[in-house]
């Protein structure tokens, strides 16, 4: 049945709703075959007399009765609820004629109300003489398009009825009708309506490119002549929309849609800085899940800073941890207006607001001067640590020499006293031979912050290095990009962190519901802590468990109620361990202090449990936040309501998921085709009048359209932000390069379209003196005088002259020719 079936479907149903008379039904079917000479313009009035004001008709017949020719009295005689009703139906007519329309003239009283309401052929009128005597044209002029044709509908508002009643129709052209083929190209037929829009937005909040999505359409219609529209068509609705989202200004749309999260979650929470302009400065927000992540999981915390996620180049710093399954959680985000000391500050106190005054205990950064001044002003008390891969990178930078970095990174990484790293650091200075250099003597006195030799039994949660961060960040780029407004950026943020919850979810349905194998020669105490610990968790701990198997007793002491064990490696006898077992607590504890540093316990612990009979983990060696029991659902917090705008897109997309299996077993056969068509277009014209009823109605996405609406008044008072200017945007640092004209090879400010030189193109004269500057620019620049030719060009006498393409003006055969070859 296809669209023209719809559309029948459409004009039928007016013809039901006003009870004319067969004649009528036939109105609305005939639209293909008339004859251009075959009715004159007829006036209402007097049609009403001849025909005698008699107005009736059936109201039960079928589709397929919708052929044959059309009449002016027949259309005389309809009339419309509202005036947007009338312009559809002539929109739906003139489609199966094979025409466009425009709106024209039109008259509003005091109210609002339209009075009359003319719409005119596209073809209607002429261009102005002014462009076909435009002198300094730079481009082909568009096709000519009106031809004076006098083609019309016009109704006008009766008071008595409060209807609109046609005043006039014209049915005469003069110029060909579009055939078939050609009437998808015509302007007023080709529209994205409000579901595909939903559609549209849907795909494109998941990251799928405008044509991609047009290609989904396209494949969904059965090709493009079914869609209704063209890909210009869908990125200017997309603009549209993104437009009135930030009607009032980008900030305020940004911070309206954290405050209507806000309204749904009582524990969300966000804090905005704003400048002396009144312009957005800086940005925190952090919702309910987080803050209970926090709660639990808040003792170690890593930040870090990333670029070019959004349009103005704020900065964005993500605050991050490591939840009970080894998975990177975040418990905050902020966007900066720079990378000072004092913005740090304030991102740092804000978000120990957010949690209620508590504080990490450890802190993990890059190494970032301001990063590091803030941290302790703000957190003196935390433990902080700089990334051990920045710090190697940076030496490659800093240290030319292949055996100090080499050295360097394994004594960063080395477990052992104070006393045997200050040994080891000075043999590796004077044997390298770089006890003078500076950087070297800068990251010495730093060394408390990234020597394991003086962090070990600091907790970390086993990460040494920023590269959760690092992850983090490059998971965040497959949502934001540069491009993002600050209204886009929230909500493709929200949507990011959706999935990385997704992902914890689908850990925490694999620790409780379903069971590890069980590998080793010990099962008692696998299966214990098979029990206890999460799955990613229990994974490393078992690592531990096989390795106690490698160590050899050195012997072992009792001081009362207390034994002390010693253990070396096998094969490496150099190196022991002390393990303190306090019997009447059944406490362990190591010399490698990994329990203190990881959380876990470690393969000497392990072994004084299999010496002592042990056949379960005690507890005094179970770090609660790697158990599986350690974080509730909802930890106490208020259950996400969503909003109506989100209820409305999970009802879309259950009614059109419920529609698949049913629309592919009818793709098999014409008749269920047939049906399925029939009753969609007779269900979708019902909906959609109860829709406008229901005051839903308008030009954009129904309740997207409310939400929007209460969220875009300007309600805080900020101006959008200015671009920011950062040390760690490499892209946008650099000066950009004078683009080169793609015909001439000049940087003379024009581009291959409005090149003067290109030949052929336009009939118009080029400017003498416009000429002799791009010349004497490009000279002073690119040549020297008398000494050769560039490669876009040649030499006749003192004068040069450029060449396009494929005229001599470069060497396609891949060599250079003198300037007397050419």
């Amino acid at each position: 049945m296809g669209q023209d079936g719809a559309l029948k479907t459409q004009l039928m149903t007016w013809c039901r709703k006003q009870r004319i008379n067969q004649m009528a039904l036939d109105v609305c079917g005939r639209l293909r075959s008339f004859d251009l000479n075959q009715e004159p313009e007829c006036d209402r009035d007097t049609f009403i007399e001849e025909s005698g004001g008699s107005i009736g008709g059936h109201e039960d017949e079928e589709a397929d009765e919708l052929v044959g020719a059309i009449g002016v009295d027949d259309v005389m005689k309809l009339t419309f609820d509202t005036e947007e009703e009338a312009g559809e139906f002539y929109n739906l007519y003139a489609k199966l004629s094979g025409f466009g329309i425009r709106k024209s003239n039109a008259k509003r009283d005091a109210d609002g109300i339209s009075r009359f309401r003319k719409w005119v052929c596209c073809c209607e009128g002429y261009r102005n003489e002014k462009w076909f005597n435009y002198e300094d044209r730079k481009r082909e002029a568009k096709p000519i398009t009106r031809t004076g044709c006098g083609a019309c509908f016009r109704v006008k508002y009766d008071i008595e009825s409060v209807k609109y009643v046609v005043t006039r129709f014209i049915m005469e052209h003069n110029h060909p009708l579009a055939s078939e083929a050609s009437v998808q190209h015509i302007r007023s037929h080709r529209k994205v309506s409000d579901a595909e829009y939903a559609q549209a937005k849907s795909l494109k909040l998941v990251g799928a490119r405008i044509c991609q999505i047009m290609k989904h359409f396209v494949i969904k219609a059965g090709g493009y002549s079914n869609v209704g529209f063209c890909i210009k068509d869908l990125y200017n609705r997309m603009d549209e929309e993104r437009r009135k989202d930030i009607f009032n200004g980008d900030a305020e749309g940004a911070l309206g849609f954290l405050a209507a999260k806000k309204d749904a979650d009582d524990m969300f929470f966000y804090k905005y800085h704003v400048d002396n302009e009144g312009r957005l400065a800086m940005l925190f927000w952090a919702d309910s899940k987080s803050r209970a992540d926090f709660s639990v999981f808040g003792d170690v915390l890593v930040f870090d800073t990333t670029y070019k996620t959004n349009k103005y180049r704020k900065p964005l710093v993500v605050l991050a941890g490591v939840n009970n399954h080894l998975n990177s959680t975040v418990f905050g985000c902020a966007l900066l207006s720079d990378e000072r000391i004092e913005t740090y500050e304030w991102v740092l106190s804000t978000f120990v607001e957010a949690m209620k005054g508590r504080k990490p205990v450890a802190v993990m950064t890059d190494g970032d001067s301001a990063m590091r001044r803030a941290i302790k002003n703000l957190l003196p008390d935390a433990c902080h640590r700089l990334c051990s891969w920045h710090l190697h990178r940076n030496a490659r930078s800093n240290i030319r020499c292949e055996e100090f970095n080499n050295r360097f990174y394994n004594l960063m990484a080395r477990k052992c006293s104070t006393l045997e790293f200050e040994d080891r650091w000075a043999r590796l200075v004077n044997e390298c031979g770089v006890v003078e250099n500076e950087w070297v003597k800068k990251l010495y006195r730093r060394r408390r912050l990234w020597a394991e030799a003086y962090l070990r039994g600091h907790f970390f949660a086993g990460m040494r290095s920023t590269q959760r961060c690092e992850k983090m960040n490059a998971f965040l780029n497959e949502y934001l990009n540069e491009k993002m407004r600050l209204y886009e950026f929230v909500r493709s943020f929200d949507l990011a962190i959706a999935w990385l919850r997704h992902t914890e979810s689908k850990a925490v349905h694999t620790s409780e519901n379903t069971k590890p194998v069980l590998t080793t020669i010990l099962p008692e105490l696998e299966g214990s802590a098979a029990e206890v610990f999460t799955r990613n968790v229990f994974f490393m701990v078992r690592k531990h468990l096989n390795r106690q198997g490698l160590l050899i007793s050195e012997g072992w002491s009792e001081d009362g109620g207390n034994r002390t064990y010693y253990y070396s490696k096998y094969g490496g006898h150099e190196i022991s361990w002390r393990v303190d077992y306090d019997r009447s607590m059944e406490k362990l504890i190591c010399s490698c202090m990994k329990f203190e540093s990881k959380g876990i316990p470690c393969a000497h612990m392990f072994r004084v449990m299999v010496v002592e009979g042990m056949n379960r983990i005690p507890e005094a060696c179970i770090s609660k936040r790697w158990t599986k029991g350690v974080h509730c659902s909802n930890n106490g917090m208020k259950e996400f309501v969503a909003d109506e705008q989100l209820t409305q897109m999970a009802r879309y997309g259950t009614l059109k998921s419920s529609c698949n299996t049913m629309c592919y077993y009818a793709s098999y056969m014409d008749d269920a085709f047939n049906d399925l068509q029939q009753m969609f277009d007779k269900h979708s014209v019902d909906l959609k009048e109860k829709w406008i009823d229901r005051g839903y109605g308008g030009d954009g996405f129904a309740m997207d359209s409310r939400v929007r609406n209460d969220r875009s008044r300007r309600t805080f008072g900020l101006l959008d932000p200015r671009v920011s200017r950062c040390k760690g945007d490499h892209k946008h640092a650099e000066a950009k390069k004078k683009r080169k004209c793609g015909h001439c090879r000049l940087q003379a400010g024009h581009n291959q379209r409005t090149c003067p030189y290109k030949k052929n193109s336009h009939n118009t004269a080029v400017d003498d003196d416009y000429m002799e500057n791009c010349l004497d620019d490009s000279l002073e620049k690119s040549f020297e005088i008398g000494t050769g030719c560039s490669d876009s060009g040649e030499w006749r006498g003192q004068a040069f002259v450029p060449q396009p393409f494929g005229s001599g003006g470069r060497d396609t055969g891949g060599q250079q020719r003198s300037p007397g070859e050419r």
